[in-house]
């Protein structure tokens, strides 16, 4: 399992950036809010981040006025998180990345952060330092984190989705006692022997059939009640395994024909029992607006009458690219897009799959454009005085609408 470990930062941030940079011992560094809204990330002999983090950070913070002193103690000016993957996981450099920008983009991203990357230990395992500015861009306000514990929680759960190891595999049984036997794949996704030589010949797969149905109840459901009834308006039954089992999970089946049943972790470890739970325990999930989730639902159910499985297949697929990239509208799609062509990645499986979900959500017409949101922009270091001019200003109005409150 990955290991957080969490080291208050007092005073300006230019030594916790001199030892993080110092001899050129970065492999990569990713930062967000500085000053762009998205991540701008650079590899080792790279120089695509032309900010000084450190600089920026210590200016916000004077700006918002969170380096005083608070209730006599010296102000905590950041916070410096660190990620060690298991070494048993043999994580490379990119999925370190990707799990460092997602479980940082989850608690912090109303926050100016920096993430540095090193692999300076006995057995060269990339680690990731996190250092959170102490300063929310929005509020005005100080970090504050009232449930440390669920930040490694989500951690956990971040790292078993991506199929690395997380907390203990130890699951109570419901008579009290233990089971330890780990998953049978921690494939996100899992498609068994059977399942692939039916999709290769193009006939019907069952299992992809209940996984597809799953998936949009999955995605379209804050919790398990909600879950649970659409469920049962796709016609899935559920129900738990027997406690004999190797494994606590959930069995799935179709309810016109009860004995095409298969367990959650059959159809991929995020389908199981244990992720599903886990998943509606977490505010932040991906789910769509509502009247997207809504619309989602009425196709999905109107396809599983109809006897329409290719279109519930498609209908599942767009959804769970939505998921992976948090897409919600159709400007979400462009600036995802924007990013990826950015990186020179339009020929990756991504860019392939968020076009072909742009264009199907287009097509039903189940996504509006965020004309709401302003466009991105590429402010760079000629801009910074001005972001800090309209920080500053967004700070005193905070402050402002605090003490009209009391």
């Amino acid at each position: 399992m990955p290991i957080l470990k969490a080291i208050a930062g007092h005073g300006g941030t230019a030594g916790i950036r001199r030892y993080l940079e110092k001899g050129n011992r970065a492999l990569a560094r990713d930062v967000m809010n500085l000053p762009m809204e998205e991540w701008v990330g650079e590899a080792h002999g790279e120089h695509s981040i032309f900010v000084d983090w450190d600089v920026e950070m210590d200016r916000t913070r004077e700006a918002y006025g969170t380096n005083a002193p608070w209730r006599g103690l010296d102000a905590r000016t950041f916070e410096h998180f660190v990620i060690s993957p298991d070494p048993e996981d043999g994580i490379d450099l990119e999925a370190l990345r990707r799990l460092s920008r997602a479980w940082t983009e989850k608690h912090f991203k109303d926050f100016e952060v920096a993430i540095v990357y090193h692999d300076d230990n006995e057995r060269g395992i990339p680690h990731a330092h996190v250092v959170v500015n102490n300063a929310n861009l929005k509020t005005g306000y100080r970090c504050r984190i009232s449930k440390p514990e669920a930040l490694n929680q989500e951690l956990q759960d971040m790292a078993r989705e991506m199929g690395l190891s997380g907390l203990s595999n130890i699951m109570t049984k419901r008579g009290g006692k233990e089971r330890k036997s780990g998953p049978r794949s921690r494939q996100a996704v899992y498609f068994g022997r059977a399942e692939r030589e039916i999709m290769r010949s193009g006939g019907y797969s069952w299992v992809g059939d209940i996984r597809a149905r799953v998936a949009l109840a999955k995605n379209t459901s804050r919790t398990e009640g909600e879950f649970r009834a659409a469920l049962a308006k796709l016609g899935i039954s559920v129900e738990d395994n027997s406690e004999k089992a190797r494994r606590d999970d959930w069995i799935f089946a179709l309810a016109d024909d009860p004995t095409k049943r298969v367990s959650g972790e059959r159809l991929g470890f995020t389908y199981g029992k244990q992720m599903l739970r886990n998943r509606f325990e977490r505010q932040g999930a991906y789910i769509p607006e509502a009247r997207t989730a809504a619309q989602i639902r009425q196709r999905a159910a109107s396809a599983v009458t109809l006897n329409d499985l290719a279109d519930l297949s498609r209908l599942s697929a767009v959804l769970e690219t939505c998921a992976k990239f948090n897409v919600r509208s159709l400007s979400d799609f462009d600036r995802r897009l924007a990013t990826l062509q950015r990186r020179g990645n339009e020929g990756s499986e991504g860019y392939r799959r968020l076009i072909e979900a742009r264009s199907y959500a287009t097509e039903k017409g189940f996504m509006q454009r965020d004309d709401d949101k302003p466009a991105v922009a590429t402010r760079m270091r000629g801009n910074q005085s001005s972001s800090q001019r309209v920080r500053k200003q967004e700070a005193e109005r905070a402050r402002a609408r605090e003490r009209s409150g009391r």
